[in-house]
C-alpha cells in the first residue's frame, strides 16, 4: 500500500518509524500498526499535507482491522465471536465514513446492520442507519436519508441515548431544510437541541447550533445567524472537533457574503479550509473553495475565482457532493460573467442547473435562478433575464427566503 501511494520514499518513511519504535520493518506486528498509523501521519504531513498523510494513516488502521477480521472469522461463532465482529466491522464503516470512502463505509454499514439485528445490538444498530443517513445527506438523496435517521430513531426507542437521538434529529432537520421546509427543519433542531443539552455533548450542541443558523440565514435572520454560529465556535473549539468547526467558519463567511463583506467572508472560509485540514475533511475543503470564488469574483478578481472553483469541483466530484458542485459551477458561471465571457458563464450556470434536476433542492435552484437572471440582465437579454428572476423570486417566496427575494425583486425593478 505505502508503495503505490508513495513509491520508496514511503517505503523509507515506513523504516525509519519502525526504526524509532525500536522493531524491525519485518517484525511489525498488528498492535504495532495503531502507533505506527500515528507516526506516519506525523511524519508525512510536513512533506506532503495532511489529506494524504490522514488518508495513508486511516488506511494502516483499516488494514490492521481487516487482518483481526480474518483472525474472528477463523473461530468458531459464538455471541462473544459476533460482538468482537460487529465491533470491528463499525471501526472500519467509521473510519472510510472519516475519510469519504463512501462505497466502502455503506458496505461496512450493513455488516454492521446484519450483526447488531442478530445480537440485538440497538445502539449499534442505530449508530449505523444513522451515519447511512449521514451518507445519503451528503449525496443529496434526502428521501434516503430520512429514511434511515428515522429508522435510527426507532431502533433507540425505550433507550437512554440522548446524543444518538440528538444527531437523528439533527440529521433530520438539515434534510428538510435542503428540501425548502423550514417549519420541519425547524421542529427537529429544537428536539435535537433538547436532546443534545440533555446530553452535555458540547460538539453536539455545537453542530445543532450551526443548523438552526442554517435555517435562520436562508430566512434572512442573519443576526440570529451569526448567533447561533458564534456559540457554536467557542463549543467546537473547546471540543476541538474541527470538522465541525469548519462548517460554522464556512456559513460564517455565507453571512458576510450575503452582506457583501467580501474580505470578512474570505477570512472565514480560509478558516473553514484551516479547520477541515486539520481532519481531512475534504467535503469542506471543496466548500470553503468555492465560497471563497464567489467572494473573489464579487470582489473583482474572477480569474482567481475560476481556479478555486475548478480545484472545488476536483475535489467535490469524488465525493459525488451534487449541492456542493452545483455551487461550485454556479460561482464558476458568475466568476465568467464577471469577465463578460458570456457563452462561458452560461454553459456553467447550465452545469448547475443540470446538477441540481438530480436532488431537490429549492433554495440552491432560486440562487442559480437568481445568478442567471442578473446574467442575460447584464448580456442585455431583457426577457430571458426576467424568466428566470421571476422564478428565483417565486420559490424564495414560498420558501420564506425573504432577504433573497428582495434581491430579486430590486434586479427585476431595475429590468
Amino acid at each position: 500500500m505505502l508503495t503505490k501511494e508513495l513509491g520508496d520514499y514511503g517505503v523509507s518513511i515506513f523504516r525509519t518509524q519502525c526504526k524509532e519504535m525500536g522493531i524491525k520493518p519485518e517484525e511489525i506486528q498488528l498492535k504495532d500498526l495503531l502507533n505506527l498509523s500515528q507516526r506516519m501521519i506525523r511524519a508525512l504531513r510536513p512533506m506532503m499535507g495532511n489529506d494524504k498523510a490522514q488518508r495513508i494513516g486511516k488506511e494502516i488502521q483499516k488494514f490492521k482491522i481487516l487482518s483481526e477480521l480474518k483472525d474472528i472469522k477463523s473461530k468458531q461463532s459464538d455471541p462473544f465471536t459476533d460482538r468482537r465482529e460487529l465491533d470491528a466491522y463499525l471501526r472500519l464503516a467509521n473510519i472510510s465514513y472519516t475519510i469519504g470512502d463512501w462505497d466502502d463505509a455503506m458496505s461496512y454499514y450493513k455488516r454492521v446492520t446484519t450483526l447488531s439485528h442478530k445480537l440485538n445490538e440497538k445502539v449499534k444498530l442505530a449508530e449505523a442507519q444513522r451515519n447511512t443517513g449521514h451518507i445519503f445527506k451528503r449525496q443529496s438523496e434526502w428521501d434516503e436519508g430520512i429514511k434511515y435517521f428515522e429508522a435510527s430513531l426507532d431502533s433507540l426507542k425505550g433507550i437512554s441515548n440522548a446524543v444518538g437521538v440528538a444527531d437523528s434529529h439533527r440529521g433530520l432537520g438539515y434534510v428538510y431544510w435542503r428540501k425548502g421546509d423550514y417549519d420541519k427543519a425547524k421542529s427537529n433542531f429544537i428536539i435535537a437541541m433538547e436532546n443534545a443539552e440533555k446530553s452535555g455533548d458540547k460538539a453536539m450542541i455545537g453542530m445543532v447550533h450551526i443548523e438552526m443558523g442554517l435555517v435562520n440565514s436562508d430566512m434572512g435572520n442573519l443576526e440570529d445567524a451569526i448567533g447561533h454560529y458564534m456559540e457554536s465556535i467557542k463549543l467546537l473549539e473547546e471540543a476541538r472537533e474541527w470538522q465541525q468547526l469548519s462548517r460554522a467558519y464556512n456559513n460564517i463567511g455565507d453571512t458576510f457574503l450575503q452582506q457583501q463583506q467580501w474580505e470578512e467572508a474570505i477570512k472565514y472560509f480560509d478558516l473553514c479550509k484551516q479547520s477541515a485540514t486539520k481532519m481531512n475533511h475534504m467535503n469542506m475543503i471543496g466548500w470553503s473553495l468555492f465560497n471563497t470564488a464567489e467572494a473573489l469574483a464579487m470582489s473583482g478578481n474572477p480569474d482567481e475565482a475560476i481556479e478555486k472553483c475548478n480545484e472545488s469541483i476536483e475535489i467535490l466530484k469524488k465525493l459525488h457532493d451534487h449541492v456542493g458542485i452545483s455551487a461550485a459551477y454556479r460561482n464558476l458561471g458568475t466568476a465568467y460573467r464577471f469577465k463578460e465571457e458570456w457563452a462561458s458563464a452560461e454553459k456553467n450556470f447550465k452545469e448547475a442547473e443540470k446538477r441540481l434536476d438530480k436532488i431537490n433542492s429549492p433554495f440552491n435552484l432560486a440562487h442559480l435562478d437568481l445568478e442567471l437572471g442578473i446574467m442575460y440582465a447584464e448580456k442585455g437579454d431583457k426577457s430571458k433575464a426576467g424568466k428566470y428572476l421571476k422564478k428565483a423570486a417565486k420559490i424564495f417566496e414560498e420558501i420564506g427566503a425573504q432577504k433573497y427575494l428582495e434581491r430579486v425583486n430590486e434586479h427585476l425593478n431595475g429590468l
